[in-house]
């Protein structure tokens, strides 16, 4: 099977990015032959290329270059010009296809559905998309199944952004095979407490992710003065960093110098973070699953989280963690307060996230699926 995985967002390498690295790494190892497009140079490009995985960039044009919600607010000449970019940007990525003679193309994003995707169905290539998202993007979500050949969903949740009449006539496209992690890397590692600068005796409270409205990292800074006056050795711990549309949230957020807030900045060592901290803490507005909260249930600690998008399929409250309502500050002071008094219980729910992770979410087995998927659609479409 010759695939072509498309990632619309290179510039960094969060959850998005390290479960296509993860999957185009096991397509190779049975035997496919896989190759990479990108939108543009990064990071991501650089992990693929150390891979020896072919990549080649295709450059959004001008006007489809900008972030998705300067997109959105186009006038009408500005998406005129916009649709005229686009369907000049889809017969070239049509060429790309047919000289390469792709059997599938692997869209990690929608953008990549909406471009490659559309190219793709236009030779007559089937195409598979992993969605992530719980986010809508308004009528956009229309076109998602009827272009896919296959849609897999990483939760339950994601199926909710999408026309109820499609997911009855589309039923048959959707498949909800949630990520995973590998296990093994989680266990054994040392802590590095020190660069997170925290003491034996912190709890340490841990958000972490792209700092963004969508995290919602501000939920949990406001109640820090509250927090520390009734857990004194409460420490909070930002990992993540703003992307260029998130520098103005990041200015505003509430205290951020607060002695007891520490801003790591960006860590690719996640091992050694999570097992480092305490507690993890995921209060996003919008999340698909939430790759993160595997990770921690991996190295065996406990998660607050909201009852937002795919959480809840994740979390079990007051097994794996507790679940709040994300505005409610009084519940999530109550949950961390709980979680900081009790060692015993920490350790408890620890032990039980470890036990899921390794029941539900191994990164081998999750991918295994999707490959079958993508194996068994091409011989349907042969």
């Amino acid at each position: 099977m010759n695939i072509l995985c498309v990632e619309s967002y290179p510039q960094a390498i969060y959850g998005q990015q390290k479960t296509l690295l993860s999957l185009l790494t096991l397509a190779e190892s049975e035997g496919h032959s896989v190759s990479v497009v990108c939108t543009d140079a990064g990071p991501f490009c650089n992990e693929v290329e150390n891979l020896g995985v072919p990549v080649a960039i295709c450059n959004y044009p001008s006007r489809l270059a900008q972030y998705g919600g300067a997109i959105y607010r186009y006038g009408l000449l500005d998406k005129l010009a916009l649709y005229g970019q686009l369907c000049g940007y889809v017969v070239s990525l049509r060429r790309f296809i047919l000289e390469h003679q792709f059997d599938v193309v692997f869209c990690n994003d929608m953008r990549g559905l909406l471009t490659m995707g559309v190219a793709a169905r236009l030779c007559g290539v089937p195409v598979v998309i992993w969605d992530k998202l719980d986010k809508p993007h308004g009528m956009l979500d229309w076109f998602q199944l009827p272009v896919a050949s296959l849609n897999v969903i990483i939760s339950d949740a994601v199926t909710k952004k999408y026309p109820v009449w499609q997911r009855r006539f589309f039923s048959s496209r959707i498949h909800s095979i949630s990520d995973g992690v590998i296990l093994n890397h989680f266990l054994g590692v040392s802590e590095d407490r020190e660069s997170l600068c925290l003491e034996t005796q912190h709890v340490a409270l841990a958000m972490i992710g792209s700092i963004s409205e969508r995290k919602a990292q501000d939920r949990l800074l406001r109640v820090v003065p509250e927090l520390v006056s009734q857990c004194p050795e409460a420490r909070i711990v930002l990992v993540g960093q703003p992307d260029s549309h998130s520098q103005d949230y990041y200015r505003d957020l509430p205290n951020l110098a607060h002695p007891a807030v520490t801003h790591a900045g960006f860590r690719s060592d996640m091992p050694a973070v999570m097992n480092s901290i305490d507690v993890l803490v995921i209060l996003s507005r919008q999340e698909g699953m939430g790759l993160v909260i595997v990770e921690a249930m991996a190295a065996g600690k406990p998660v607050i989280g909201t009852r937002a998008g795919g959480i809840p399929e994740v979390v079990v409250d007051g097994e794996t963690g507790i679940l709040v309502e994300g505005d409610d500050d009084a519940a999530l002071l109550d949950a961390i307060t709980t979680l900081c008094g009790d060692a015993e219980l920490r350790e408890r729910m620890g032990r039980a996230g470890r036990a899921r992770a390794e029941a539900h979410f191994d990164r081998r087995k999750q991918h295994r699926r999707v490959i079958e998927l993508m194996e068994s659609l091409l011989e349907k479409t042969s």
